[in-house]
């Protein structure tokens, strides 16, 4: 039956409303770039229609009523965010949330108390970090209105749609109304049809023992996937990762790994559940479980991680999805050190991966012999800065990786996502003469007008070179460059040397905060001096350094 409700009839039917175990877990108040969230979107609509004394029409709530529950198949989000908001406002007669399968998110309902909902550094379960989120947004939102009439307002003017249909349709139309909205709620289904299938009986008669026993594996199946789903939506993994969806890259490698193409729940299911049987499901959550592992193996070993990451920062979207298909699913884990250092010759997927060894051997040397050439490049920042954004790059990450007694340490990639790298001149180029000799006439460069007119210059790029006068070379060269964060490189201007290595190591100056983690910059300024000599050596000690990656 379909008819419009109030709040008031919608409580008033004096039920216990569940959220079964195919829903997914309680998200409102999760930010969205440039757009309120759809906790602050309600409040700030309740409220202009308090002020205005007129009716609110929410989305329809679609559901299944059965004895004393009303189990929510569609509007579990507006349910949970209405409880937390009524309970705020003093709310006293009946309205009880069951969250099946999440116990914790069940015991915090039940237990709930206004005045216990800080913010934590970590929460472990989404729905408690959201159920808390939601809660201050509310606090703050409505700290000015009367909370008594604001309740009565709501029970009287806030209406729905109240859909009620079979208990045995419910599961359908679930899968009707979430199969056309995102992957993730594709991935919800897929959750719950493996819950539904793997606690399904074999024996037509079965005994309750047996009975309890399916129930207790859902239990731990659902409790199970939550982890993995609150796992995938830690910033830091997305951020290693560089994915989005709720469920990260796990259920799409797995379908690749049963020669599935796009994940949708049909595709999914004619590939890992095609018979609809329990035994399929539970090898399904199985290999599911196996594969979460190498991605958490992946994340908690620094030395996997920094590498991983490097990785999928080098590569395109095409080469990122065949590496990870390549190392996780067809689970290649013991060639990742050979497949970071060609990655970082340029190499592509195809080409690192061929099984063609005189097409990998003459793409291997054509690869190097440029990278090599590149790196060698006397006037490298002004020709090819890339070249030295990647090589100084993987500078730093091995240098997190020898740390902590060859365990290494996590590197921290912001520098490379958020668009904030840059390349210092370790000696200041500003400070460096070179005469110049062209079609038009013979100049100096380097330096303002006063120091050309002079000769006043700090260093001579003619003076660059070893001291027994070879591999000359200038400031712009892979030996005068370091990494390090925009900002931090602005501060330091044309400073001399010293002072910037005054200024680097000065824990008091906040601006180099952020590149006091780069290993390899901080040993360049660790440096007693720093001059014309010191940059042709540090040169030709890096073109050796990278020869050294590629000898095996």
């Amino acid at each position: 039956m379909d008819a419009t409700i109030t709040l008031k009839q919608y409580l008033g039917k004096n039920k216990t409303f569940v959220i079964p175990d195919y829903q997914r877990g309680y998200v409102w108040g999760k930010n969205r770039i440039g757009e309120k969230n759809s906790v602050e979107n309600l409040l700030d609509d309740l409220v202009l229609r308090y002020n205005n004394s007129t009716e609110v029409f929410l989305q329809g709530f679609t559901v299944t009523e059965k004895n004393d529950e009303i189990i929510l198949i569609d509007g579990q989000q507006r349910t949970t965010c209405l409880y937390l908001l009524l309970k705020w406002l003093g709310y006293k007669n009946k309205f009880d949330i069951r969250y099946d399968i999440r116990e914790k998110s069940d015991d915090f309902l039940k237990t709930l108390n206004l005045n216990d909902f800080d913010e934590k550094p970590y929460e472990e379960y989404q729905d408690i970090f959201f159920f808390k989120k939601t809660i201050r947004i509310i606090k703050d939102k409505l700290k000015d209105v009367d909370k008594k009439d604001f309740c009565a307002f709501l029970l009287d003017k806030v209406k729905f749609l109240y859909i009620n249909v079979e208990e045995r349709q419910a599961s359908k139309v679930f899968a009707m109304m979430n199969g056309s909205k995102a992957e993730m709620q594709q991935e919800e289904i897929i959750k719950a049809e493996i819950l539904r299938l793997a606690s399904l009986n074999m024996e037509s008669q079965i005994d309750y023992s047996q009975e309890w026993e399916h129930n207790m594996l859902r239990s731990r199946y659902a409790r199970e996937w939550d982890n993995w789903l609150h796992w995938w939506n830690t910033p830091n993994v997305q951020s290693l990762f560089q994915c989005q969806n709720n469920m990260g890259l796990l259920i799409s490698s797995y379908l690749h790994l049963k020669k599935g193409d796009k994940l949708t729940f049909e595709n999914f299911k004619a590939e890992c559940l095609p018979n609809g049987q329990p035994i399929e499901a539970k090898k399904t959550f199985d290999g599911l479980r196996r594969l979460q592992k190498r991605f958490e193996d992946a994340y908690n070993k620094p030395i996997k991680h920094n590498m991983i990451g490097a990785i999928l920062r080098i590569f395109d979207s095409d080469n990122q999805k065949k590496f990870i298909h390549y190392y996780f699913v067809e689970d290649h884990r013991s060639e990742l050190e050979k497949y970071y250092n060609l990655a970082f010759l340029e190499m592509k997927h195809d080409e690192i991966t061929t099984k063609d060894p005189k097409n990998f051997e003459e793409k291997f040397e054509e690869k190097f012999d440029n990278m090599l050439h590149r790196l060698s490049e006397d006037l490298l920042y002004e020709d090819d800065k890339e070249a030295a954004f990647r090589f100084l790059l993987r500078l730093n990450i091995d240098e997190d990786n020898k740390q902590n007694g060859g365990d290494g340490r996590v590197f921290d990639f912001s520098i490379w996502d958020n668009g904030v790298r840059s390349l210092e001149h370790v000696f200041p180029k500003s400070k460096v003469g070179h005469f110049v000799i062209t079609s038009e006439g013979n100049h100096w460069e380097g330096g303002d007008n006063k120091q050309r007119e002079k000769k006043d210059f700090s260093c001579f790029r003619d003076d660059i070179k070893k001291k027994n006068g070879t591999c000359q070379t200038t400031e712009h060269s892979i030996g005068n460059l370091v990494l390090l964060y925009k900002g931090d490189n602005s501060t330091f201007s044309n400073n001399d040397f010293e002072d910037k290595k005054n200024y680097f190591f000065n824990t008091n100056v906040k601006e180099f905060f952020n590149s006091r983690h780069l290993l390899h910059t901080i040993y360049i300024f660790a440096n007693s001096k720093w001059g014309a000599v010191d940059i042709a050596e540090n040169k030709e000690r890096l073109i050796n350094q990278f020869k050294m990656f590629y000898n095996k």
